[in-house]
């Protein structure tokens, strides 16, 4: 098997985006946001990511809570 080289981001090809459930009426996920509140997460993703899901959202809905 042939060995391909992967391609390394510089510093410059992330950016930082919101949780989705900052906006709960945009978001698909919104009932997993926090009760009573949006979720203020910052992620630092790579630059053609468009939307994310935060650590503390993604383990509610693994949890179904």
């Amino acid at each position: 098997m042939k060995k391909t080289k992967s391609k390394r981001r510089t510093a410059g090809s992330y950016k930082d985006l919101k949780c989705q459930n900052s906006n709960l009426e945009t978001s698909k996920y919104a009932k997993y946001a926090p009760l009573g509140d949006v979720c203020k997460e910052v992620v630092t993703v790579p630059e053609e990511v468009e939307r994310v899901l935060c650590y503390l959202c993604t383990s509610r809905s693994a949890s179904g809570k």
